[in-house]
């Protein structure tokens, strides 16, 4: 009882008996406004230091998205007072009104009533004596607020109005507070006077204010050519920009997101935060009123900065809000206030710290390590001691933003502070920010600084990973055989060889090198110890093997369908070799298939799957991954199974002597072409390598959509990695001969931050309009995004495979360039397989004048737009009958020519 006693005065105790208890106040929980703010206090919390209680004070709405993981309480149809007492019942130490701005009367009149021994508001007007502000962090203010809406825009406004429009069109934002009225009369009468040809847009909380008399001053303030408009919410597509009087964090960030310049006077802005905001995202700001106007114009008649605004301020925004660093900071604010008083206890706490660490108790690590940061004297040593403890304790996206924080180690354990900076399956920062300090970590490695192997590797790992973010694929490629070649497990080593011959597929190299660098690969295997197939049982069925490690959710599952589904039951046996995680797809695939084998906690011993292969009696093995991520491939170099394929889901041979086959077709490695000599493997020839199994319950094309854009939509879909210089050069050079052209990219690659900043960077430097680029993150319903897009545009030398089929089954055209290497002519195929071979070009000046002259056309576009999706079901490549007994006609002839030379031998 005395230990709760002292807890409840504000003492935090280290090895407490539980843990903090945080309670939030917010009345948007269900719904409102500030919903967006909230997920990250209930989603990112250190669960090792936090139990965390909300309280909703609305009314109705939907609240489950807080209530995983967290204790809710509706406490919005209660009295103040038995508000008040449900939240002292819980025994919170700590709560937090989430306000933004002034709390309302009900959150107000429950702090009132003093539930927790201590009160903290995020709002910008709190009064002293209901709650305190949150404290600074080493010297930093700490702002609690962070924008993690449930749907970000999509579709911003990246392409200013004023680009193809005479007359200019502001919005206001703000919530018009109390004596803001005849601030904002004057600001537009200013606006008026200055641009006569204008179109003012109010929304109806704002315009409701307006007296007759304003109306009229504002009439005579502008001319003929003025609008002004009443809405009731701001139509972001439409404006230049955003005029705030009154405005706030999230007015900020709505339009942000949207894209959209918000430009307004310092007096004008409402707390702290929305000011830092505003700074960071390059936003227009004046010192006092009166200046506005003129800003404003000056502004719209500067045209390459207003462009370059709507073109980043929505990427800006996304890179600005980091959840897990904010919440890092505001967590450690919150400790700051629990200890207030017990500075005293730096010694007991320090002994405490050293003496857990020693004998890794690593929750009395974090304890004490917590209580000495409230103090703010937690030196780098033990911030180190606490990264390791979040480390043990599996929470490693943590112990690397303390690892940050430990900068100056002692040289012995910077090497260790960079290490578990970049350990985690997310480690803090972005993409480049990671990979540098891999990089920095791996040179100074190498100019002296001590580091155990273990580290050198994690770097070199890390490296791989982020690398083609920055550099490209080459270097993930460089870094990938460097990581090989000094591995000490052969398994790694060929894992990370086979992972450099991947990132080949990116670069425009010659064929016979591919071929030269892979037949290393195979070397990799010269001491395993093939099986033997002699004196095999007779069945009267082929048995077939498949093994990937995507069988799941995964682009893989419609090209595998026919061979899961279509088989001829009275003739072959299928067997699944499943080396990835399981999902509802998997759980589907097993039911269609005579075994399946789920091998995933063995996906890192190949020659353990190698042997439960021969075991089954595999006649025939296919391999549908070759050297991407998860692969099996590595286990056919046993030699488990006497027939062995390769294909589909790789582009290149495997350079693995024990593959008997590689499964191609007519137009990726046409007769008399020379392919052979580039395989290891025996071509088997298909009329058409894939077949696709399009979606169902998806709208079809009517027509293309500049018929009604009134413009050219292309878009690519592929991988950012497969975005090379050269290809962007022609993209580039296509817009230009397009000249209303726009270009939408959309890929998982831009949901990441800071890769949007460099991708425009790039393509900026490489001549592009980018008022006319489009950034989009992927998203579940991309297939329906097709239906704005008119041309799809493809890349080079990695084509598309399963972007391309979902573009064409969507009915967009995809224009593509090839030459002979294989992994170049994936589209090819599929455009000549349904009959469009014409959008295929093996020079790039036809590349480029091919899409040009389709855009030209609106009637072809049209055609093909409705016509799309018929011919790929009248197809090969949606046949998946013609395609399975094709491919069985493939295994009976292998498998025969197998059982002959058993016979002849």
């Amino acid at each position: 009882m005395k230990k709760k006693e002292r807890k409840r005065e504000g003492t935090v105790v280290p090895y407490a008996d539980r843990r903090i208890r945080l309670g939030y106040l917010s009345s948007d929980l269900g719904g409102g406004r500030l919903r967006d703010l909230l997920p990250v206090f209930f989603f990112s919390y250190d669960r090792s230091r936090f139990d965390v209680y909300a309280y909703h004070t609305g009314i109705g709405g939907d609240t489950t998205p807080f209530a995983q993981g967290v204790t809710l309480r509706e406490i919005g149809d209660t009295t103040p007072e038995e508000a008040a007492e449900i939240i002292r019942r819980d025994e919170i130490d700590l709560l937090v009104d989430l306000s933004l701005r002034t709390p309302d009367d009900r959150i107000h009149a429950i702090m009132q009533r003093r539930p927790a021994p201590h009160i903290v508001s995020l709002a910008a007007d709190c009064p002293q004596d209901l709650a305190m502000s949150l404290p600074a962090v080493e010297g930093h203010a700490t702002f609690g607020h962070c924008y993690t809406p449930f749907h970000r825009v999509q579709c911003y406004t990246c392409r200013a109005p004023l680009c193809d429009d005479d007359i200019p069109t502001i919005g206001i934002a703000g919530e018009l507070g109390e004596g803001r009225q005849a601030s904002l009369i004057t600001l537009l009468a200013g606006v008026l006077h200055h641009l006569p040809a204008i179109r003012l847009i109010l929304p109806a909380c704002i315009g409701a204010a307006l007296s007759e008399e304003d109306a009229a001053r504002l009439a005579a303030a502008g001319s003929e050519a003025a609008v002004l408009e009443l809405v009731d919410e701001l139509p972001y597509d439409r404006l230049d920009l955003v005029c705030g009087v009154d405005v706030d964090l999230l007015d900020v960030c709505h339009a942000a997101d949207h894209s959209v310049p918000l430009i307004t006077a310092v007096d004008f802005v409402h707390g702290q935060h929305a000011l830092c905001l505003m700074q960071q995202l390059g936003l227009p700001l004046t010192a006092s009123e009166s200046e506005l106007p003129a800003e404003i114009c000056r502004l719209l008649s500067c045209l390459p900065q207003l462009s370059e605004l709507h073109e980043n301020l929505h990427w800006r925004l996304f890179d600005a809000f980091d959840a897990g660093a904010v919440l890092f900071s505001v967590e450690r604010a919150y400790s700051r206030i629990l200890v207030r008083g017990q500075q005293d206890r730096r010694g007991e706490l320090a002994a405490a710290l050293s003496d857990a660490a020693a004998h890794e108790h690593w929750g009395r690590v974090i304890s004490a390590a917590h209580a000495l940061d409230s103090m703010e004297c937690l030196l780098p040593e033990e911030r180190m001691s606490l990264a390791w403890a979040y480390f043990f304790t599996d929470q490693v996206t943590l112990a690397g933003r303390w690892a940050l924080a430990a900068e100056g180690v002692g040289r012995d354990r910077e090497a260790a502070r960079i290490y578990l900076s970049v350990i985690s399956k997310t480690p803090p920062g972005t993409g480049r920010e990671i990979y540098e300090r891999a990089y920095d970590g791996l040179q100074r490695i190498e100019e002296g600084l001590p580091a155990v192997s273990e580290v050198r590797s994690v770097l070199l790992k890390t490296c791989i990973n982020y690398v083609g973010l920055v550099h490209g694929p080459e270097m993930a490629a460089v870094y990938a055989r460097q990581y090989a070649a000094e591995a000490t497990d052969i398994a790694l080593s060929r894992f990370y060889y086979g992972a450099s011959l991947f990132q080949l597929n990116a670069l425009d190299v010659p064929p016979s090198e591919v071929y030269q660098k892979s037949l290393h690969y195979g070397s990799l295997f010269s001491d395993v110890s093939q099986y033997s197939h002699a004196n095999r049982q007779r069945r009267k069925k082929i048995r077939i093997g498949y093994i990937s490690g995507d069988f799941r959710e995964h682009v893989m599952q419609y090209f595998i369908w026919p061979f899961l589904a279509g088989f001829d039951q009275n003739s072959f046996e299928v067997y699944v070799y499943s080396l990835g995680a399981s999902d509802q797809f998997s759980e589907f695939f097993r039911s269609l298939v005579t075994q399946w084998r789920d091998l995933s906690d063995d996906a890192r011993n190949m020659e353990l799957v190698a042997g439960a292969i021969h075991a089954d009696e595999i006649d025939i093995l296919f391999d549908l991954s070759g050297h991407t991520a998860g692969s099996g491939l590595a286990a056919l170099a046993w030699k488990p199974a006497p027939v062995q394929i390769s294909g589909l889901g790789y582009m290149a041979t495997t350079g693995l002597p024990t593959v008997d086959y590689f499964v191609t077709d007519h137009y990726c490695d046409p007769e008399g072409s020379g392919s052979e000599s580039v395989y290891v493997e025996k071509l088997l020839r298909l009329t058409s390598q894939f077949c696709y199994n399009g979606h169902i319950n998806l709208p079809a094309a009517m027509e293309t959509p500049a018929r009604t854009k009134g413009y050219i939509q292309f878009a690519s879909f592929n991988q950012y990695r497969k975005l090379r210089d050269p290809m962007l050069a022609a993209w580039r050079e296509i817009m230009e001969r397009v000249p209303e052209s726009r270009l939408l990219l959309k890929n998982g690659a831009y949901g990441q931050r800071g890769v949007v900043a460099a991708a425009h960077e790039r393509m900026k430097n490489l001549g592009f309009d980018m008022s006319r680029v489009m950034f989009e993150p992927a998203t579940k319903d991309y297939m329906l995004r097709y239906l704005d897009v008119d041309i799809a545009l493809d890349t080079f030398p990695w084509p598309g495979g399963g972007t391309t089929c979902d573009a064409l089954y969507m009915g967009v055209p995809v224009v593509s360039y090839y030459t002979a290497r294989h992994s170049t002519r994936f589209t090819y195929s599929l455009l000549a397989n349904i009959g469009l071979a014409d959008l295929a070009s093996e020079r790039i000046e036809d590349y480029i004048e091919t899409a040009a002259a389709l855009a030209g056309d609106l009637d072809l576009l049209d055609a093909l737009h409705r016509e799309m999706r018929d011919r790929m079901k009248a197809s090969p490549v949606m046949d998946q009958e013609r395609y399975i007994r094709e491919m069985e006609e493939c295994y009976r002839a292998i498998w025969a020519a197998w059982q002959a030379e058993q016979t002849s031998g």
